[in-house]
C-alpha cells in the first residue's frame, strides 16, 4: 500500500509556540496556497484520511475538494502529542529543566503532564494498522510532523518484524526511539511516500 503523507500547512503560531494537541487555525490564504501546491503531488479519488484538528482537517477538505475525494476519515489518532501544561505556551517560557527532564527520560516521562512517547506510539500503530487493513491500495494521510515520524517508524518496525506480528510493550519502546531519533525537518505542505505491507482486514 502507498501512503502519501502530508504535513498540514503553517499555522498562525509559529514555532515558537508548543502547540501539539492544541487545535491552532491556518490563515485561509495560507491554506488556499498549500492546497494548490499539495493537490498537484496527489492522487485523485483516493480516500482521505486526517487528524481532526482544524491545522489538518481543513487542508484534507480541501483537497477532497480538489481531487474529487468524498472519502475523508477523521481520526483522533494522527493527533500531535498532547503536551499538557506545555501547550499554547513559548518553548521559552518552559523551564529548561523541564525540558531535560523529558529528553532525559523520553520512554517514561511526559511533557507537562500530557502524554508519553510510547502512549502515542499505541494510538499511532492503531491507526497505521487501520490503513494496512484497509483493502486499498493507496491513501492519503493529512496530519502533523510527530504524526508522520511515528508512522515511518510504525512501518519501519513492521518491516523488520513480519506483516502480522504486533508490537507489544517493549516494542512500542523501540518505535517511540526510532520516532524520536528522525530529526529530518519535514516542512509544512511537504507530501512524503511511504510504502506499506497491506495485510487482511480483521474478520468482523
Amino acid at each position: 500500500m502507498k501512503l502519501h503523507l502530508v504535513r498540514h500547512p503553517q499555522p498562525i503560531l509559529d514555532k515558537s509556540y508548543c502547540y501539539g494537541s492544541s487545535d491552532v487555525a491556518v490563515a485561509a490564504d495560507t491554506l488556499a496556497l498549500c492546497c494548490e501546491r499539495v493537490a498537484e503531488q496527489l492522487p485523485r479519488g483516493v480516500a482521505i484520511y486526517s487528524s481532526p484538528l482544524q491545522r489538518c482537517a481543513d487542508l484534507a477538505l480541501a483537497l477532497a475538494q480538489t481531487l474529487g475525494v468524498d472519502r475523508i476519515a477523521l481520526d483522533s489518532g494522527l493527533q500531535e502529542m498532547h503536551f499538557g501544561s506545555w501547550e499554547l505556551r513559548a518553548w521559552d517560557e518552559i523551564p529548561w529543566a523541564d525540558v531535560e527532564a523529558w529528553n532525559r527520560d523520553l520512554l517514561q516521562h511526559a511533557p507537562g503532564g500530557g502524554e508519553t512517547l510510547p502512549q502515542v506510539a499505541q494510538r499511532m500503530w492503531e491507526v497505521f494498522d487501520d490503513l494496512r487493513r484497509s483493502g486499498d491500495d493507496e491513501g492519503i494521510v493529512v496530519c502533523h510532523g510527530g504524526s508522520i515520524r511515528m508512522l515511518r517508524a510504525c512501518a519501519a518496525w513492521q518491516a523488520e518484524h513480519g506483516a502480522d506480528a504486533a508490537p507489544d510493550a517493549q516494542a512500542l519502546d523501540a518505535i517511540s526511539l526510532r520516532a524520536a531519533a528522525d530529526r529530518r525537518d519535514i516542512a509544512f505542505g511537504e507530501v512524503i511516500q511511504l510504502e506499506i505491507v497491506a495485510v487482511a482486514p480483521l474478520a468482523a
